[in-house]
């Protein structure tokens, strides 16, 4: 029985395969995005469950008791606590101890990239499988060890072990191993980078580490065998006895521990506070009514669609219940169809999935999971419940006609609800779609306009190169400057971008005066350096050209905000004029204007380029235009490797380079998905509308037609109200849209302005969907044969 109903099932969506197709697209998308929030949901709950002792690593929280009463729940605790568990239990194997906060702009004087990590001990590297690809843990002073993928970025295909790592204002740092790809597993501990937990107090010189009141630290126990965690609660136990005794709580009235299985850690049903890397179970439930929202909206509109064709299945129906079929057979029957369409839409949605995975590559988004077999099951379930949910309304209403009413053509197109919440649904839907649209168009505006924008410092036919460890500039410059295409060769303490330096500046009778000194960021650059990023002059003239390595320039140049916070008046009156800079005397060349030289976000702040050789660690190279890029790169690195025989050839296109910096934006893609979804489920929905109301006004407009109405008439009459909703849509989404989009464009201080071309290409994209979706339907109903069509009704 069963086999016939499949077989009845497959040649009704065959006889129908325009609706069917339009169902199976609507759900197989969304159903991808459903997919995607089940594999986060699962691997929410598998992260951490991968490392070689799951079952005796433990981690250690706090709860502190306030001077008023009130208990905070930390994931973190003191310092010495791992200390004093590792020395004093003998139950405890080993200890990890990890400190967050550790980050910043990093750079390997090619590149400069934002990164962010811990500090972390020796146990780190045994207790946590997180397995080194190469090189050794970090332990010493000043020490790192770099992800897989952070490491591809820095050096591509280069070993990094041995190379340095520059941070402004942490020093320099030595690279000695990397991280091998963790695949389908996921980490609360996640990192760009870890340095040694040795590097710590030497950047943190008036931290105590015997403070027991400072809870920044994050302490993981490895359990001897045989230990149970009742015995590890008991060592917690003694630990804050001891405290009590020997801690003068101030602030605080007492603190307690407790412990987490290192599998138990995700999600966080506990509230715990400073506990980052962990699901919490408010972002379990946002994903859960995520699934709900956006297959509930591709439900609804597969249930009007499958109404509005309850005209053409009621006969079938009366003859099925003439010749003795049971309600629940037909309810079977109809309930087979739509499992049989969810079925394949979860095609469509594991194609839509993968295209998806190659197309999106948000570090956040999680892919793969470590029990397959279980997700699977989840996917087939989910499918299942969508097909007999969707179902159910159809197969309940459709089966419910009385036999003579069908036979004799008094049943009309089934259907539940007013009419008129269908439409408000429809509205509601597209004006979430025209948001999204608006306010995703005017943020890749500003990202483009970041990536892009030579305004502020020019970028095109700039080759950037590191000098190197030894460091002699001006030998690698002259032989460069041999090669054809090569106009000008700069150098620089950092490209500009994100690796300022930082200094203090003030007038010379200010600083007599006791005022405080102005602090501002600063670059060491030379005069074709400020030629080859092509700043423009408000004043005065560039750095002197000097062929001097052994002394520091007496020249700066500043740009207005520098000139304006010393005081003067205009530029041209700080011309001439003496400044200190770290309180050595320096006297102002030229000012430019204003520019970004940093994150475009950041309000406009004093800026000086000064010349100083011994602090450049990079060649900016002007190359002509035109330059074959490959040949040219070829060409300097046979130079270099004549020059430096043992040091590793680096360089970056800077064009190209902020280019991925900025345009990388992986929440975009996923919005312009989500994007995407909303407008094809508003379509199906606006579809089910349209062939609803058109079907019901078949004899109307029949009618009219017979009285002399054109096409044209008819379709004005049936696609009005329709289009009344687009309109409605449009004036409510697009306003909304561009207010969400300024409020984005604020947090930025140079921004770009979105052109009108952005609302007519959101109008355009909404017209086109009322094209196909009710200009197709109205057109077809205008064409209807009257002689036809009122034979049908007879």
């Amino acid at each position: 029985m069963l086999k016939n109903y499949f077989k009845i099932a497959w040649r009704n969506l065959w006889k129908h395969r325009l609706f069917s197709l339009i169902n199976i697209i609507g759900l197989g998308l969304a159903m991808a995005m459903c997919l995607l929030i089940i594999i986060q949901l699962q691997g929410s709950f598998e992260r951490d469950a991968f490392h070689p002792f799951p079952d005796r690593t433990y981690r250690i929280t706090t709860d502190v008791t306030a001077a008023d009463g009130k208990t905070i729940s930390l994931a973190s605790t003191p310092q010495p606590l791992a200390q004093k568990l590792e020395q004093e239990q003998s139950s405890v194997e080993g200890v990890a101890q990890v400190i967050r906060g550790f980050g910043g702009t990093f750079s390997n004087r090619v590149k400069s990239l934002g990164v962010w990590g811990h500090y972390v001990s020796p146990g780190y590297f045994k207790l946590f499988n997180f397995p080194l690809e190469k090189g050794q843990p970090a332990t010493a002073p000043y020490t790192v060890v770099l992800s897989h993928e952070t490491a591809a970025k820095f050096f591509g295909d280069t070993d990094p072990i041995g190379k340095t790592l520059e941070q402004k204002d942490l020093g320099t740092f030595t690279i000695t191993g990397v991280f091998a790809p963790l695949g389908q597993h996921v980490s609360h501990l996640d990192a760009d980078i870890v340095v040694s937990m040795a590097t710590y107090p030497m950047l943190h010189p008036g931290e105590a580490s015997d403070n027991w009141l400072n809870y920044n630290a994050y302490t993981y126990v490895l359990l001897h065998k045989g230990t149970t965690p009742e015995q590890l609660n008991g060592m917690l136990a003694q630990v804050r006895a001891d405290n009590r005794k020997q801690v003068d709580f101030t602030g605080v009235k007492d603190h307690q521990f407790h412990y987490q299985r290192i599998g138990s850690i995700s999600p966080d049903f506990s509230g715990l506070q400073n506990n980052p890397g962990v699901e919490p179970w408010f972002k379990i439930l946002i994903n859960g009514i995520m699934v709900l929202i956006i297959i509930s909206l591709a439900i609804f509109n597969y249930i009007n669609l499958t109404l509005t064709r309850s005209l053409s299945r009621a006969r079938e129906v009366g003859v099925r219940k003439v010749a003795g079929a049971a309600r629940w057979q037909l309810v079977l029957q109809f309930l087979i169809e739509s499992v049989l369409i969810a079925m394949f839409a979860l095609v469509i949605g594991m194609v839509g999935l993968y295209a998806m995975k190659s197309f999106i590559h948000a570090r956040w988004l999680i892919w793969e999971v470590q029990r397959p077999g279980i997700l699977w099951c989840s996917f087939l379930g989910f499918t299942l419940l969508t097909g007999l949910v969707a179902g159910a309304a159809p197969a309940r209403i459709l089966s419910a006609a009385k036999p003579v009413a069908i036979l004799k053509g008094a049943l009309g197109p089934a259907g539940f609800g007013k009419i008129g919440l269908r439409k408000a649904l429809i509205v509601v839907q597209f004006v979430v779609s025209l948001v999204f649209m608006v306010s995703t168009a005017i943020m890749y505006t500003q990202f483009r306009y970041m990536a892009t924008d030579n305004k502020n410092f020019n970028r095109k036919d700039i080759l950037n190169i590191p000098i190197g460890e030894s460091g002699n500039y001006r030998l690698l410059a002259n032989e460069i400057a041999k090669l054809s295409g090569v106009n000008s060769i700069g150098a620089t303490s950092a490209p500009l971008n994100e690796s300022a330096g930082r200094a203090t500046i003030t007038r010379d009778a200010r600083a007599k005066a006791g005022i405080e000194p102005l602090q501002t960021f600063t670059y060491s650059v030379d005069a074709a350096f400020i030629r080859n990023m092509k700043l423009t002059f408000a004043a005065g003239n560039n750095l002197p050209e000097s062929k001097m390595d052994t002394s520091k320039g007496r020249f700066v140049v500043l740009n207005e905000k520098a000139v304006q916070s010393l005081g003067f008046t205009d530029p041209q009156a700080s011309i001439g004029q003496t400044i200190l800079l770290d309180s050595v005397e320096m006297m102002i060349a030229g000012v430019v204007k204003n520019f970004n030289f940093m994150r475009y976000e950041m309000p406009v702040t004093p800026l000086v380029l000064r010349y100083d050789p011994a602090a450049f660690t990079t060649l900016s190279l002007l190359v002509q235009k035109g330059t074959h890029q490959e040949a040219l790169t070829a060409s300097i690195q046979s130079t270099w490797k004549r020059l430096f025989p043992y040091e590793p050839f680096l360089y970056n296109w800077y064009e190209q380079q902020l280019y991925e910096d900025y345009m990388e934006n992986e929440d975009l893609k996923l919005f312009g998905i989500i994007i995407l979804i909303v407008f094809v489920i508003a379509s199906l929905g606006m579809l089910g509308v349209v062939t609803h109301s058109t079907e019901k006004r078949a004899k109307e407009v029949v009618i009219r037609k017979v009285m002399g109405a054109g096409i044209i008439q008819v379709m004005r009459l049936l696609s009005w109200s329709f289009v009344k909703l687009m309109i409605i849509a449009a004036a409510i989404g697009l306003p909304l849209g561009a207010l969400l989009g300024a409020l984005f464009l604020h947090v930025f201080t140079y921004h770009a302005t979105p052109g009108i071309s952005i609302y007519l290409v959101c109008l355009g994209s909404l017209a086109c969907v009322g094209a196909l979706t009710i200009g197709i339907q109205v057109y077809r109903i205008a064409l209807l044969n009257p002689a036809l069509a009122l034979r049908q009704e007879g």
